[in-house]
């Protein structure tokens, strides 16, 4: 996986795309929020900013994990309890890591790495799934 340059802008790359547009919506604000914690370590705001920071993307993984699930329980998604299991372990992996990690830019390339993988591989696999099978949705955003 790339390695993340403290200095660049974290941006959308169409291989996160899954084709679900609440899904993949709910994705680039995870870059956002990993935009956020990366301009605050180069602003060298303090631990306890950068945990604030911290703990706002563990809220959002924890919604954005919620979201997903009942999409997969609409649709069926025959994955969805490793998908749970995974989603699940993420979580208890921030939190360790949060604890663990002394170099702010190492937590944002773990949460930066896991993201990626995920998207690209478990998250795709959904979109598989619903392709595959012609399933038709309106899961979208309600603004």
């Amino acid at each position: 996986m790339a390695t993340i340059d403290i200095n660049k802008e974290i941006i959308w790359d169409p291989k996160f795309e899954t084709g679900i547009q609440r899904i993949d919506l709910e994705h680039k604000i995870f870059l956002e929020l990993f935009n956020s914690y990366r301009i605050a370590i180069i602003q060298k705001k303090n631990q306890f900013e950068l945990n604030k920071i911290i703990n706002v993307i563990e809220k959002y993984a924890e919604f954005h994990f919620t979201s997903e699930e009942a999409f997969m329980a609409q649709v069926n998604y025959p994955g969805i309890e490793n998908h749970q299991h995974l989603h699940f372990d993420l979580l208890e992996k921030l939190n360790i890591a949060k604890h663990k990690v002394d170099n702010s830019i190492e937590f944002l390339q773990f949460a930066y790495e896991w993201f990626a993988h995920h998207t690209t591989h478990e998250d795709r696999s959904i979109s598989t799934f619903v392709n595959k099978n012609n399933i038709q949705t309106n899961y979208q955003l309600n603004i």
